[in-house]
């Protein structure tokens, strides 16, 4: 089974990040093909687009090695283009 990690961070657009992490959730229906969870910078809750909060799974330091890492889009990426530790992370 394949990891799915999906960042999540303050104004994630909620359909960038709900719509894949429904579709590879159910990838594969009754034999799941990925493993989909989510990762933020630390275990606060996130204020996605219009204030839907979310837990996240794990941080940067405790996830599991991805397969697949997805970037969301929305009003949050134009402050998170510009966070070291995300860049340091995507880098990696």
């Amino acid at each position: 089974m394949k990891t799915v990690a999906i960042y999540i961070f303050d104004d994630v657009e909620v359909m960038d990040m709900a719509g894949p992490f429904e579709v590879f959730s159910v990838a594969g229906g009754n034999t799941p093909f990925y493993k989909v969870y989510t990762v933020a910078e630390s275990m606060r809750p996130i204020l996605a687009r219009n204030q839907l909060v979310i837990i996240p799974h794990y941080t940067f330091d405790n996830m599991p090695q991805p397969d697949i890492f997805v970037i969301p889009g929305g009003p949050g990426t134009r402050r998170e283009k510009h966070n070291p530790k995300v860049l340091d992370f995507v880098r990696k």
